[in-house]
């Protein structure tokens, strides 16, 4: 939602750097020790990595197509993330699933589905390819920061914000619309909520999880994100939640529920 409404004044782009520069400078002071660099020294390939692909280009890639697509429509190509965590997961890094775990991401995205309405898509192939990469993106970074469950996981969530920092500032050099500071302080609030908190903040959150359960199992929760908008949206704003979105939300719910409860015993962190 403050993706959508930041692209109204800012480009892409921008946004891009000063969320990621909101959560360097929050995350990178308070969390990074030197034991946990010296951890880091053999793994700086794929903290580079996880820079580009967790941070800087997924944030990128969906900023952008905000600017075209709906706030309901980006929420349905974020969920393909979970199924693409599931046969990277399977394919690339070899792990084990269980027929129930496939299940309930199939669940999870029919809920999603419903939960948004067919009728509210809308299929502009540019877009809606830049999101599927981001999506992959997310998907692969997965597994990355779960092989790295060696690494404390708020230096790991400070250090690839601050990697993907600095992978994104040769994308200002490129941007055509110069930035204005002429900025709504609704903008301004919605910047630093992205930078601060919906970057950083959860961003540690997010690995402590992932690095605690597996890459399927955490990436499953993207199926609350619109959920949690509905009815944060009901609290605070007084709108009507319908039959059809309680109906995708059980569905959501049951999906997660199945994937977290019928784990594989075995999980392989080697890489």
């Amino acid at each position: 939602m403050f993706t959508r409404l930041a692209v109204e004044e800012i480009a892409p782009t921008y946004l891009v750097v000063l969320r990621l520069f909101l959560a360097s400078v929050l995350l990178g002071p308070i969390f990074i020790r030197m034991k946990d660099l010296a951890l880091m020294k053999e793994q700086i390939p794929a903290i580079l990595l996880l820079g580009i692909i967790n941070a800087a280009l997924p944030f990128f890639l969906y900023a952008y197509s905000a600017q075209e697509l709906s706030a309901g429509m980006l929420s349905i190509l974020n969920g393909t993330s979970p199924l693409f965590a599931l046969i990277i997961a399977i394919i690339v890094f070899k792990q084990n699933t269980t027929i129930m775990q496939i299940l309930g991401l199939g669940l999870g995205f029919t809920g999603l589905l419903v939960f948004i309405g067919v009728d509210k898509l809308s299929f502009i192939f540019f877009p809606v390819l830049l999101c599927l990469i981001g999506a992959f993106c997310y998907a692969y970074s997965n597994n990355i920061l779960f092989k790295l469950n060696h690494i404390r996981s708020s230096a790991l969530a400070s250090v690839t914000m601050i990697s993907g920092f600095f992978f994104s500032l040769p994308l200002i050099l490129v941007e055509p619309k110069a930035f204005s500071w002429d900025i709504s302080p609704e903008i301004i609030f919605a910047i630093f909520f992205l930078g601060l908190v919906s970057t950083g903040i959860s961003f540690i959150a997010y690995v402590i999880l992932l690095q605690r359960s597996s890459p399927v199992q955490a990436s499953s929760i993207i199926f609350l994100v619109p959920v949690t908008g509905i009815f944060w949206g009901a609290i605070f704003l007084g709108e009507v939640i319908s039959a059809k979105v309680l109906v995708g939300a059980f569905f959501i719910l049951i999906g997660i529920a199945l994937t977290n409860l019928f784990k594989p015993k075995v999980l392989s962190r080697d890489a």
